[in-house]
């Protein structure tokens, strides 16, 4: 709604993996490698601007639930 107000509907966004405060150090460095190139190519205007760029980054979490496994089981 913010950005309707202030007329920056078209701004493209970089989408990120959710929740970023349970990543560790080291995930939330692998994060920013992963969303370096896209934050350079859409600040230098090399290569096409899209709406939503997603960062190829898989949530710890989300691979978790993907191999089947639980929180409670990993801890054990």
């Amino acid at each position: 709604m913010a950005a309707k107000n202030l007329q920056l509907e078209a701004l493209p966004l970089l989408v990120t993996p959710h929740p970023l405060n349970d990543l560790t150090p080291d995930q939330m460095r692998d994060l920013a490698r992963a969303a370096y190139p896209v934050v350079i190519r859409q600040l230098t205007g090399k290569g096409a601007l899209e709406q939503d760029t997603h960062v190829d980054f898989v949530h710890p979490a989300d691979d978790r639930v993907k191999r089947g496994a639980t929180i409670a089981e990993e801890t054990r």
